[in-house]
């Protein structure tokens, strides 16, 4: 996933989703953490074609969304989280096969 700078944060909760018997907050904490090093790791090899600028704006967005999206979890049902992570996986995944196909059509039928 780090190849083509997406994420890996979907596939590791749909992986212990599967693989385990935790509660989804449980998944969703375990599945963050297990991502730092990754992340640590992928943005160190890339650090000179960074603009650290803008980097920095969107950590610090990325801080207060992901404190406040915690919050939001903790005080949400298991049963609604569940909800919720699969109607993302449906949506994002879904705009994502609608561009792919765009970008083969693009390619395939110039």
């Amino acid at each position: 996933s780090s190849l083509m700078g997406v994420g890996g944060l979907p596939l590791t909760m749909s992986y212990l989703t599967e693989a385990t018997n935790l509660p989804h907050h449980l998944i969703q904490g375990t599945a963050i953490c297990a991502l730092v090093p990754s992340i640590i790791t992928s943005a160190l090899s890339r650090i000179h074609s960074i603009p650290l600028g803008i980097a920095g704006i969107v950590a610090g967005g990325a801080v207060v969304g992901g404190f406040t999206g915690a919050q939001v979890a903790l005080n949400t049902s298991e049963e609604r989280l569940r909800q919720l992570y699969m109607l993302s996986l449906v949506v994002f995944g879904g705009r994502s096969v609608v561009a792919a196909s765009r970008n083969i059509k693009n390619i395939w039928f110039k």
